[in-house]
């Protein structure tokens, strides 16, 4: 389940990259997160790669390098999940109510 959990937040994070670009690209949206608007203004190429390098680093956590899944892990990750979840579908519908 642990696997799971991270490979859903892999790709939930790529999913929202590619979803935040486009509302960015066609200011349906503006970014609110500092560092990542930051990000965005230099480069908006660079916005997508790292978000993809992000999901990429996530998986090899559980793939090659083994991140054991204690009770503390497990807790953040499926936390997370919720999180980053509930943030996805709000972005969604602000995006998709244009």
């Amino acid at each position: 389940m642990f696997k799971t959990i991270i490979f859903y937040l892999a790709i939930l994070n790529m999913l929202d990259g590619f979803i935040t670009y486009y509302g960015l690209e066609n200011a349906y949206i503006s970014e609110a997160n500092p560092l990542m608007e930051s990000l965005y203004s230099y480069s908006p190429v660079l916005f997508i790669v790292l978000k993809i390098m992000l999901s990429i680093f996530l998986l090899a956590l559980v793939i090659v390098f083994r991140v054991p899944a204690t009770s503390l892990i497990k807790g953040l990750a499926l936390s997370a999940s919720f999180l980053y979840t509930f943030t996805f579908f709000i972005h969604s519908i602000w995006l998709f109510q244009l």
